[in-house]
């Protein structure tokens, strides 16, 4: 009888060294909360708690730039009106490119600095010159979220600086993701920098993801410990584009990972598909 307890202890024991070994491998069972990837049409070819509600952290900025981007657009700015600085846009926590009150920048630099530096000063900028100010900017971008039919997302600020009440889902972000480039293909080639400059400094791209996956094209990364890791992707290979979604990362390397790996294994099924 005492043998077979030590016998069972001993086979409970292995099962769990190889069920660590193999979290180990695949980088966790939970490495991330959310996923989705999507094709521009909308057509989903994978998914996981797509439409769990989740805090978008700086996948809030996508927002802030599509409402730039149509104020373009329809001529109500241009690139080239220069914003001052408030105090408030100023004291926002990194991170940021430190602007200081008064200071001028370009609407054309703040967009940059979004894509490029993730400035959460210069969204709140950005967001007082179209909309004078943030609680009115987060209105517009609420709107624009329901006319994309973003239905679980809601906005509180233009930075994506936690709020118990700023929330969206994968399956939201990718409808976002999807529509910039739909609605706004002339300025979508800015996602692709990788370098900004701004007076004196200069501010290069961390994005992983973007960095070293093959095609990559950009969009946004976000963070905050609420959150977990977020990531929204576009990449093009072959004249093909997809566009994925990962969120509650519980490390950026996890969120990266497992973004690549969505990504490397849906272009590979849609190559077989396609001989």
């Amino acid at each position: 009888m005492q043998e077979r307890k030590i016998h069972n202890y001993t086979l409970r024991g292995l099962c769990v060294i190889v069920l660590g070994i193999a979290l180990l491998l695949t980088g966790g069972a939970n490495a991330v909360v959310s996923s989705i990837v999507v094709n521009p049409s909308g057509e989903i070819l994978h998914q996981r708690n797509a439409k769990l509600v989740r805090y978008p952290a700086s996948l809030t900025k996508l927002m802030t730039i599509y409402l730039a981007f149509e104020a373009i657009r329809d001529k109500k700015i241009s690139f080239y009106d220069q914003i001052v600085v408030s105090k408030k846009a100023s004291s926002m926590p990194p991170s940021k490119i430190w602007l200081r009150p008064q200071d001028t920048i370009s609407v054309r630099d703040a967009i940059m600095s979004l894509i490029v530096k993730s400035a959460n000063d210069s969204a709140v900028a950005l967001a007082e010159h179209i909309g004078r100010t943030e609680y009115g900017f987060a209105e517009m971008m609420n709107k624009r979220a329901i006319n994309l039919g973003m239905s679980k997302t809601s906005f509180e600020n233009a930075s994506g600086w936690h709020h118990r009440n700023q929330k969206t889902t994968a399956y939201d972000m990718a409808k976002l993701a999807i529509a910039i480039h739909r609605d706004f293909p002339e300025y979508y080639h800015m996602f692709s920098r990788k370098e900004f400059r701004y007076g004196t400094a200069c501010f290069r791209c961390k994005n992983y993801v973007f960095n070293n996956l093959d095609g990559a094209e950009g969009l946004k990364t976000g963070y905050t410990s609420k959150a977990g890791f977020n990531i929204v992707t576009s990449v093009q290979r072959n004249g093909v584009r997809l566009i994925g979604v990962v969120m509650g990362g519980k490390t950026n390397k996890q969120r990266d990972a497992e973004m690549m790996r969505l990504m490397n294994s849906q272009f590979a099924v849609l190559g077989r598909s396609q001989h």
